[in-house]
């Protein structure tokens, strides 16, 4: 959905969010093969795969520990934009994507793990526009744990979903649809409210940023106007871009959601309440990971009321918070005041060279993972 990047300041928060199969080697560590282990540091090795959606091919990466066994697996699935497998985004230039560090983390580990390139990102130009749904992230994912769930070196009963900011939904409509095939679900920076809410919060911060020099009474008006007009364009009403906003970069990002080519596409897309679908069909035991750090899924407005909704279910959920991650779940020394201080620097450097996984963020997942595949 490039739509979502297409401004530079007004919009940077909303979202950003093939291997050799030559071995990598880290500091081998027993292991029984056939659980994660928190302590483990595993030699691991990568693979180029292909997953077949109806007529299509999809390109993907599995990484594995190089150690023979029955291992837990996981599908990561990746957020918003044009972003890969590697959580990589063309609008970005730099390529450390997390999510090849992670795939890679979790793997020397003990965990067998699959991420491939959605729709729209990589080598997956996606199906024509015409047929191009809601449901083809679904299709997609479906293919995936199918993938992972026939591999001789990976354990059925332990097959777990990730995903990341918009993945997240995904990785719910995806439970929905193959239930018990999933022992359980990791929601990693995942909004609770729909992606319309998210994205006029994010589009408000924005707008209220010093920098921005636009007044409280504009930004309180276009706010409200830009709500209503995404309001109707959800109840199925033909909308006009123009009156969504008295700014040209709104009015660019509302006709980019509202074109009649891709209309059935983001209204269902925008219109998820993760909060309020996700306890209806994920009954598996869930792991919700946010970033202290993180300028676009907020802890209080997302990660807090989305494991509040689980509780709620009396659903087996686990909320983790680490202070120091980002959106894409790197460390991030600066502080929230600093990083809002320059959105664009922020965004420009989420897959900068160098940059790390933030090692709370991950123990946090591997904790849980060993925990429940013991």
């Amino acid at each position: 959905m490039e739509y979502v990047l297409r401004m530079r300041w007004l919009v940077v928060a909303v979202l950003v969010a093939c291997s050799s199969s030559s071995p990598r080697v880290d500091r081998p560590t027993a292991s029984s093969g056939n659980a994660v282990d928190a302590a483990a540091a595993l030699a691991t090795k990568s693979e180029a795969i292909t997953l077949t959606v109806g007529a299509r091919s999809v390109p993907g990466t599995v990484v594995s520990p190089a150690a023979p066994g029955r291992w837990p697996a996981v599908v990561l699935l990746a957020g918003s934009g044009p972003t890969d497998r590697d959580w990589n985004s063309k609008l970005i230039a730099t390529k450390n994507g997390s999510g090849k560090l992670l795939a890679e983390a979790l793997a020397a580990h003990g965990s067998v793990v699959l991420r491939f390139d959605k729709a729209g990102s990589g080598e997956n130009p996606g199906p024509p526009i015409a047929e191009w749904t809601f449901d083809t992230y679904r299709d997609e994912s479906v293919a995936a744990l199918a993938a992972l769930r026939a591999r001789p070196d990976v354990r059925k009963d332990k097959v777990f979903v990730a995903g990341h900011s918009e993945g997240g939904i995904h990785a719910t409509r995806l439970v929905a649809v193959s239930g018990t095939d999933v022992a359980g679900v990791i929601y990693l920076a995942s909004a609770s409210r729909s992606m319309a809410d998210t994205m006029i919060t994010q589009i408000e911060a924005s707008m209220r940023n010093p920098v921005a020099g636009l007044s409280k009474e504009l930004v309180d008006a276009d706010i409200a106007t830009l709500r209503a007009t995404l309001n109707d364009f959800l109840a199925g009403k033909t909308v006009d871009p123009a009156k969504a906003s008295v700014l040209p970069p709104v009015q660019q990002l509302v006709a980019g959601i509202v074109a009649p080519e891709t209309a059935g596409l983001t209204r269902g897309l925008l219109g998820f309440d993760n909060a309020k679908e996700a306890p209806k069909s994920v009954t598996v035991p869930v792991l919700i990971v946010n970033g202290g750090k993180d300028i676009q899924v907020d802890t209080e407005l997302d990660a807090k009321p989305l494991h509040a909704a689980f509780v709620a279910a009396k659903r087996d959920a686990t909320l983790t918070i680490a202070p120091d991650a980002d959106h894409v779940l790197k460390n991030e020394p600066k502080t929230v005041v600093q990083i809002r201080a320059d959105l664009q620097t922020a965004q420009d450097g989420y897959n900068a060279d160098g940059r790390v996984l933030d090692a709370a963020l991950t123990a946090g997942i591997v904790t849980w993972l060993a925990a429940r595949t013991r």
